[in-house]
């Protein structure tokens, strides 16, 4: 199928769609901002990740960016309504804890910045244990970006519950962290609202869990618009417990590996799709493109040389991969430059708001792009609304298509969020 005869689909269902996604929203809200990376292999198109505490706004068209203000402040709104609160008039960002990471820090420029245009006060947080406790004096930190843009992030410190940070006290907290290495205990007492919400990060987030929900809301949308569901969902399965320095572990992800290849050949088989399948085994707890193989056969894995054990055996901030994602292989069919490519949708609350391409010089359309090498092209949602090439019409067809399918992913990250909620209400108290 087409990208336009399913935009077409899209279009003459776009009501039942619509209503269908505000009755998972309304169960299941997404989240306040996320970023998806999706794969068009052009036989079909699926997310291959979903990222809750997004970086890289440095990377979305300055026009989005002009345009986005609003989008956050009705969020912003629509969140406060929910848990009952004034609208938020201060911002507090608390970010990744780290400084070396210069396009990262321009990253939080971009993004202070799109909160301001939405007309609110904006400050960057800090996170110092010591500082955070009173226990030591906090000493604001000056962090420098890729460009040279300056920006003071001054220390937490939280006092009955309330956080603040250098006497800027706000309505509510926007995480830009994940938390890789465990979060902060101390953020469990803060009375302000915290979004997204901070036990989610990856120490406790898995991939599989996600792309569980997903394909269950993605046999939903392909049951309105009428079209086979294996055109836009992944096959994913966890294994664990693993370590591949010891061994652990690594026969059962060649047997999953095994399953999900035999599966997409026959998928392959009956829609007439003539290529070698292959799967990619993830870091299930992982992010920064860390911990991830390619494999066209379980004996690819099997026989693994120590080189590639020890690229799973850790992740960000060298925490051991104890699980892994074995998903199938969604091959790219963008180029971009004659490099392959692949799109990343940003969401706020599950309406898109830009995004950008990422193309890598050192890899090819089967690899992870999020590597050594990779390059980011501007995609503005200009640009989606464009008819490709060939095809006639005005409809945006690949703003249609991309964006229904962030949406979807969107929608999945808000059930993850929905669960990990109701899982700590249920908890007894620390």
């Amino acid at each position: 199928m087409t990208k336009a005869l399913l935009a077409q689909k899209i279009l003459e269902n776009r009501r039942a769609l619509e209503e269908w996604h505000q009755e998972h929203a309304r169960h299941a809200p997404p989240p306040f901002y996320c970023s998806i990376d999706l794969r068009d292999a052009g036989f079909k198109i699926a997310p291959v990740d979903s990222n809750l505490y997004p970086a890289g706004f440095n990377n979305i068209c300055p026009e989005d960016l002009r345009t986005a203000g609003p989008i956050v402040r009705a969020e912003l709104d629509r969140i406060a309504r929910r848990l009952g609160h004034a609208s938020p008039q201060r911002i507090l960002i608390l970010p990744e804890s780290h400084t070396s990471n210069r396009y990262y820090i321009e990253n939080l420029f971009y993004l202070r910045q799109i909160i301001r245009d939405a007309g609110l006060e904006v400050e960057l947080g800090w996170y110092d244990p010591a500082a955070a406790a009173g226990t030591e004096p906090a000493t604001p930190v000056t962090l420098v970006s890729a460009t040279e843009k300056s920006l003071l992030a001054r220390p937490l410190r939280i006092d009955a519950g309330v956080v603040s940070a250098g006497g800027f006290v706000p309505d509510l907290v926007l995480l830009n962290n994940d938390f890789s290495g465990g979060y902060p205990e101390p953020l469990d007492a803060v009375t302000q609202p915290i979004i997204p919400s901070h036990a989610l990060g990856w120490h406790t987030r898995k991939k599989s869990e996600h792309f569980r929900h997903y394909n269950a809301l993605a046999a939903e949308f392909a049951r309105i618009v009428g079209v086979d569901p294996w055109l836009i969902q992944i096959e994913t399965e966890e294994v664990a417990p693993v370590n591949f320095n010891e061994e652990q572990g690594i026969e059962e992800v060649a047997r999953s590996a095994e399953r999900i290849l035999a599966e997409t050949r026959e998928a392959y088989k009956a829609r007439g799709i003539s290529r070698r399948p292959f799967v990619f085994a993830k870091n299930n707890a992982g992010t920064y493109g860390m911990g991830i193989l390619v494999a066209h056969s379980a004996d690819e894995i099997r026989q693994l040389n120590r080189r590639g054990k020890n690229k799973m055996s850790v992740g960000k901030n060298r925490m051991v991969i104890q699980s892994v994602a074995v998903q199938e292989g969604v091959p790219t069919a963008t180029l971009v430059d004659r490099l392959a490519a692949e799109p990343v949708i940003y969401l706020v609350g599950g309406e898109l708001i830009g995004g950008f391409l990422r193309t890598n010089t050192e890899r090819g359309e089967e690899d992870n792009l999020n590597a050594q090498g990779m390059v980011f092209k501007k995609l503005c949602m200009s640009d989606l609304r464009e008819p490709e090439p060939g095809e006639a019409g005005d409809e945006p067809l690949l703003e249609l298509v991309y964006g229904s399918i962030a949406r979807i992913s969107a929608l999945a990250t808000g059930k993850e969020l929905a669960l990990e909620a109701s899982a700590r209400a249920s908890s007894p108290p620390r």
